[in-house]
C-alpha cells in the first residue's frame, strides 16, 4: 500500500490487447489496440520487432474479497511492465491474461488457474493473498509454471516444496514483522495487545511481530486471534483491551472495517493503534465511521516514485480502468514481470523450467542494472546481470525469497488520509 488509498471496487471485465509490429516491407510499425469484452478478465499483449521469443504471463491478482484494494495497482503494474518490455524490442514478446483471484471464501483462484494452465502460460503472477496462494501452489507447480507473487509474505513459503517453481517478491514476514514490533517499541510502547486473523498470513506475522517486542524488552499482555471470516469483534476487542496495553497491534484484512468501530466505543486513543500491509489502504477519506488519525502501519516496500505513479497513471487511463489512489504492491508487481522477461532471455526459452532454472542468476550477483532494457543488454552482451527493480534490489535466495527489501511505515492523519513517513532496509540473508 502507499500513502494514496482507495475503496475496493466491482470486478473488472475488460480486454485490452496492446501488438507492436515492425514491417519491414515497409520499413515502419503499427501499434493496435482493441478494448472491453466480457469474462472477468483483463488481456495485454504485445508482439516484438522481428521473431523472438514469446513469454505468456497469467496473472491471478484480486478483483473481489477482502484484498480487492490492492489488486487495481498490481493489475495495471504488470500491464505497464508487459508494455515497457515490448517496447524496449529486444526480442522478447509478453503476453498477459488477468484474472481474479478472490480470497479464501471463495474458488476463484483455482478456477482461474484452471483456465490459464489451459491457455499454456509459463508463469502466473499472483496470488497476493499468502492463504489464497497456498490453495493453488501446488495445482501450479504439478503444471509446471512458475508462480511469482508480489505480495506474499507468510514465512511458510521459504520452506514450502514447490520444486522451486514457487516465487516472490516481497520479502517474507521474518522481516515486516521485526520492523513492525521495533516500531511500536521505539515508540515507548512496553505492555502489547495483538489482535490477529488466524491463518497463514496472519499467524506468520503475529509470530513474528511477538518476537521482535519481547527480544526487545516489551511484554505481550493480550494475544488474541479471529477466525477471518468473523464478521463482529466486540468480544475480541474487548479481551484485546482488558490488560490495558500501551499498543495494539492488529493484523488483519478488510474485517479493520468492523474492529475499529469496536476500539471507537471502548473509547480507544488511535494513536496507540499499529497495523500491517493487510488492513493498510482499506480504511480511506470514504470511510467515515470511525477516524483513525495517528494509527501506524507498516507495508514492504517502498515508497512508489513520482514518475512510476505518473506511468501507472497513464497506463491505466490508456487500459481504460478507474483512476489509481493506492500503489501497493505495485512496484512488486512491476519487478515480478521484468525477472520473468529477464530469466527467458537468460535461458533463451520461456518454459516454466527455464524461467525458474534463471530468476535467481538474474537477480543477484552480476553487473547492477535498473530497468529493463539495460539489463536485457546486459545478457544479449554475455555479461551476468543483476537487476535491482522498483522495489528494491531483491536478490533472491535459492528458495525463491527475495534476501533484501524495504519495509515502509505510514501514518494516518485527520479525515482518514495517510501519508508515508519512513522507511527500513532489511537484509534476511544475514
Amino acid at each position: 500500500m502507499s500513502e494514496f488509498i482507495r475503496a475496493p471496487r466491482a470486478p473488472r471485465s475488460r480486454s485490452l490487447k496492446t501488438a507492436l509490429s515492425a514491417i519491414a516491407l515497409v520499413g515502419a510499425s503499427a501499434l493496435v489496440l482493441s478494448g472491453c469484452a466480457s469474462g472477468g478478465s483483463t488481456t495485454s499483449s504485445s508482439s516484438s520487432a522481428g521473431t523472438g521469443l514469446t513469454l505468456n504471463i497469467g496473472t491471478i491478482l484480486p478483483q473481489t474479497g477482502s484484498l480487492a484494494t490492492l489488486g487495481p495497482p498490481a493489475i495495471e503494474a504488470v500491464n505497464l511492465a508487459a508494455a515497457d518490455i515490448n517496447a524496449a524490442n529486444v526480442g522478447i514478446t509478453v503476453n498477459v491474461t488477468q484474472k481474479d483471484s478472490g480470497d479464501t471464501s471463495t474458488n476463484i483462484a483455482t478456477q482461474s488457474v484452471t483456465s490459464l494452465l489451459a491457455s499454456n502460460v509459463s508463469a502466473i503472477i499472483g496470488a497476493e493473498s499468502s492463504s489464497v496462494s497456498l490453495t493453488v501452489i501446488d495445482q501450479i507447480a504439478k503444471a509446471g509454471v512458475v508462480e511469482i507473487s508480489p505480495a506474499n509474505t507468510s514465512p511458510t513459503f521459504s520452506t514450502y516444496n514447490s520444486n522451486n517453481f514457487y516465487w516472490r517478491t516481497a520479502p517474507s514476514d521474518v522481516l515486516q514483522g521485526r520492523v513492525l514490533g521495533q516500531k511500536v517499541l521505539k515508540d515507548g510502547a512496553t505492555n502489547v495487545s495483538i489482535l490477529w486473523q488466524n491463518d497463514s498470513y496472519g499467524q506468520g506475522l503475529h509470530d513474528n511481530v511477538t518476537k521482535a517486542i519481547t527480544d526487545g524488552g516489551g511484554t505481550i499482555v493480550a494475544d488474541t486471534s479471529f477466525d477471518p471470516k468473523a464478521t463482529s469483534f466486540s468480544a475480541e476487542v474487548g479481551a484485546t483491551l482488558a490488560p490495558k496495553p500501551d499498543a495494539v497491534v492488529v493484523i488483519s484484512f478488510d474485517q479493520i472495517k468492523q474492529i475499529v468501530p469496536e476500539f471507537k466505543t471502548a473509547g480507544f486513543d488511535f494513536t496507540k493503534f499499529y497495523g500491517s500491509d493487510g488492513n493498510y489502504g482499506v480504511i480511506d477519506p470514504t470511510y467515515t465511521n470511525v477516524d483513525i488519525a495517528g494509527a501506524q502501519f507498516t507495508n514492504p516496500g517502498v515508497k512508489a516514485s513520482d514518475d512510476f505513479v505518473s506511468k501507472l497513471a497513464a497506463q491505466t487511463s490508456k487500459d481504460g480502468a478507474k483512476a489509481l489512489s493506492v500503489y501497493s504492491y505495485a512496484p512488486e508487481s512491476y519487478d515480478a514481470v521484468v525477472l520473468l522477461a529477464l530469466a527467458a532471455l537468460q535461458g533463451k526459452a520461456t518454459d516454466g523450467t527455464t524461467l525458474k532454472n534463471n530468476l535467481q542468476k538474474v537477480s543477484e550477483g552480476g553487473t547492477k542494472a535498473t530497468s529493463f532494457a539495460d539489463a536485457a543488454k546486459l545478457i544479449a552482451a554475455g555479461t551476468d546481470v543483476d537487476y535491482d527493480g522498483l522495489s528494491g534490489p531483491i536478490s533472491f535466495a535459492a528458495n525463491g525469497d527475495p534476501q533484501q527489501a524495504y519495509i515502509s511505515i505510514y501514518k494516518y492523519g485527520t479525515g482518514n488520509t495517510n501519508a508515508y513517513e519512513s522507511q527500513e532496509f532489511g537484509d534476511l540473508s544475514k
